[in-house]
C-alpha cells in the first residue's frame, strides 16, 4: 500500500514523455486536443510532462527522411507505385520519431514514455535496445479501432495481404513488449486482440476513455447564433471532423440536401468543422442546389458551434471513441451518429444510432427538423447519459497508476 505521501514524492520525481506524430495544426481535432487536458492534470498532480511531435524533430533528421525516402522509392517493387511508397514513408517517419523519443528520454531523463500509435512504438523499442535503456518504463495507445494496420489501411494507406500479415506481427511483437497498452473503449481493445488473432485479452491491456473537460460557461443558442453571424429563423446542422474519406460528410451533404428541398421553408443550414479537402464537398453541394447553405470552416474554439446548433450528426465510418460525438453530447445537442466502433459503448442511449446510410441519415433529420419534441427528447438523453463520464483529473489518475512501478 503507498502512502499518499509517498505517492506524491513518486510523482514530484517522475516524468513523462507523451509522443505523437502530429504537427500543431493537427491539434485543433486530433489527438492534441484529447490530450491536452490530461497532460494538464498530470502536471497539477506534480509529473513532468512533455509533449513530443514532429515539430520538435531536428532538421538534420527531417533532411535524412527525405534522403532515405528518396532512396527507397527507387527500389524495385516500390519505384513506381504510389500505394507501397506511402506506406514506406509513413512507417519511416513514425519510426523515426519513436527512435527519436528513445533519444530524447535518454537525454533528457524521462523516466514514463507514452507513445500514440504502435508502429512509433516500434521504433521506440528499437531505440530502447540499441541505446540500452533499460529503467524506461513506456506504453502505448491504440486510437484507431481494431489493430493499426487495419486503421490505417481504412484510412486510405494501402496495404496488400502480404503487407498486413508482416505488419500485424510486428504490432503483435511491440504490444507484448509493452509495459501497457491502452484504447479508449473496450470494444476498441477487443477489436485489436481479434484482429492480431490473440487468443484472450492480454492482462496489461486497460480501457481509459478520453476526459471530459467543462467548458467555461456555454452561451445561450440565442446568443451563440448572434456571435456567428447564423440566423435564428434556420436549422442549424453541425458536423465535426478532418475532411477525409473514411468520415462520409459526402452522404452528410447528400441528405441535408434532401431534407432542405423537402422542407424549405425551414432553411436548412448545415455547418462542418475540419481541415482537409472542401472543394470536393462544396462542389457536390452545388451540384444539388445546396452549395449556399454549406459552411466549411476550421476553427480554434469549437464550443460556440456546439452552444449555436440545433443538431449534431458523425457520418463517419470508423471510430474508436469518437470524441467530437463526445463532445456534443455533452453540450446537450441531438445527435445522430453511426454505429460505428466504439461508439455504441460511448455514446450509449445519449445518440441515434444509424447505420452507415444516407437514407437513415435523412429519415433522422426528418423527423429532427420538424419536431422540436423529438429534439428536446434526444437532448435529454444525451444529457442523461454524461452524468458520470470522468474528467481530466480522475484520467489523469488512472495514467499515473499505469506510469508508476
Amino acid at each position: 500500500m503507498v502512502e499518499s505521501g509517498d505517492l506524491q514524492l513518486r510523482h514530484s520525481t517522475s516524468s513523462v514523455l507523451m509522443v505523437t506524430r502530429e504537427l500543431s495544426g493537427d491539434r485543433r481535432y486530433g489527438l492534441g486536443r484529447s490530450l491536452a487536458p490530461v497532460v494538464d492534470a498530470l502536471t497539477k498532480q506534480g509529473w513532468k510532462v512533455r509533449y513530443l511531435c514532429q515539430e520538435d524533430l531536428p532538421t538534420s533528421a527531417l533532411e535524412r527522411r527525405r534522403n532515405w525516402l528518396e532512396r527507397l522509392s527507387r527500389i524495385p517493387g516500390i519505384k513506381g507505385l504510389p500505394s507501397r511508397q506511402l506506406l514506406v514513408s509513413a512507417l519511416y517517419e513514425r519510426v523515426q520519431m519513436g527512435w527519436f523519443a528513445a533519444k530524447t528520454a535518454r537525454d533528457e531523463c524521462y523516466s514514463v514514455v507514452h507513445l500514440h500509435d504502435p508502429w512509433m512504438a516500434l521504433g521506440f523499442w528499437w531505440g530502447l535496445k540499441t541505446l540500452r535503456l533499460t529503467h524506461i518504463r513506456w506504453g502505448l495507445t491504440e486510437h484507431g479501432y481494431g489493430c493499426y494496420s487495419r486503421a490505417t489501411h481504412e484510412d486510405g494507406l494501402t496495404q496488400g495481404p502480404r503487407a498486413q500479415r508482416w505488419l500485424r506481427r510486428l504490432e503483435a511483437a511491440v504490444l507484448n513488449a509493452a509495459h501497457w497498452v491502452v484504447a479508449p473503449t473496450r470494444m476498441a481493445l477487443e477489436a485489436a486482440a481479434r484482429d492480431l488473432a490473440l487468443p484472450h485479452m492480454p492482462k496489461h491491456w486497460q480501457t481509459i476513455p478520453h476526459a471530459h473537460t467543462q467548458p467555461a460557461k456555454a452561451p445561450t443558442p440565442s446568443h451563440a447564433r448572434n456571435a456567428l453571424g447564423w440566423p435564428e429563423n434556420s436549422v442549424h446542422i453541425l458536423g465535426v471532423g478532418r475532411l477525409v474519406p473514411l468520415k462520409r460528410f459526402d452522404i452528410l451533404v447528400e441528405a441535408c440536401a434532401i431534407v432542405a428541398h423537402r422542407h424549405p421553408s425551414l432553411n436548412v443550414q448545415l455547418h462542418i468543422l475540419g481541415e482537409g479537402d472542401q472543394q470536393s464537398l462544396q462542389q457536390l453541394a452545388n451540384t444539388l442546389g445546396f452549395g449556399g447553405q454549406l459552411h466549411i470552416l476550421a476553427v480554434d474554439d469549437v464550443q460556440p458551434y456546439y452552444a449555436a446548433s440545433d443538431i449534431y450528426v458523425s457520418t463517419s465510418t470508423t471510430e474508436s471513441f469518437g470524441l467530437a460525438n463526445y463532445e456534443a453530447m455533452h453540450a446537450g445537442l441531438p445527435c445522430v451518429c453511426t454505429s460505428v466502433g466504439g461508439v455504441p459503448e460511448v455514446m450509449g442511449v445519449g445518440a441515434w444510432l444509424i447505420p452507415v446510410d444516407r437514407e437513415a441519415v435523412v429519415r433522422a433529420l426528418d423527423e429532427l427538423i420538424t419536431s422540436p419534441t423529438a429534439r428536446q427528447s434526444l437532448s435529454a438523453r444525451a444529457t442523461m447519459q454524461t452524468l458520470d463520464t470522468p474528467g481530466p483529473d480522475t484520467i489523469a489518475g488512472r495514467y499515473a497508476q499505469l506510469f508508476l512501478p
